[in-house]
């Protein structure tokens, strides 16, 4: 689970009982940009930009047990570096809406020659989902304005029931 901003401080307190249902609930707790609040509550680790310098400091502060993700956008080279550096996943986004092909052939690339798991950020709509599944990723991150619609749940458990049966053909 990531604990996402929007841009305002979050309240520690706050975030210390989420962190500690979210890890109740047996998941993980990852905090975006969040490397000091990572840290001083216990998180299970951070998704921060795409930058090595960045990306070393979490990781020294965190530890090697940390989950640290990174935020590559179409950026390969960026992705191939962090993930040689230890990064747990690459984030792969589409710069605007016509960008999706792009993402698709990123992603298809990286699951063809990379182990480091990949994600589609910001997918929001079933059909983009499938076919990124079927090009490889590894997991679908929809955006927070899903939540913003009639039935977020519902665009979810559809989005889930796609890509599962994928796997179960894989």
């Amino acid at each position: 689970m990531l604990i996402r901003s929007d841009g305002a401080a979050l309240d520690p307190a706050v975030l210390d009982g989420l962190i500690d249902r979210i890890q109740g609930a047996g998941a993980a707790c990852l905090i975006e940009d969040g490397i000091a609040a990572a840290e001083d509550l216990g998180a299970d680790g951070v998704h921060i930009a795409a930058d090595e310098k960045i990306y070393a400091d979490a990781r020294k502060s965190l530890g090697e047990s940390a989950n640290i993700g990174v935020a590559c956008g179409l950026g390969r080279h960026d992705a191939m570096a962090l993930a040689e550096s230890g990064a747990d996943y690459v984030a792969f986004s589409a710069l605007d809406a016509d960008d999706f092909d792009a993402l698709s052939d990123t992603v298809a690339w990286w699951a063809e020659i990379f182990v480091v798991p990949c994600v589609a950020w910001d997918i929001g709509d079933v059909r983009e989902a499938v076919a990124l599944t079927e090009r490889g990723v590894d997991f679908i991150a929809p955006p927070s304005s899903i939540w913003d619609g009639d039935d977020p749940l519902a665009v979810l458990r559809d989005m889930d029931a796609a890509i599962g049966s994928i796997r179960r053909e894989a």
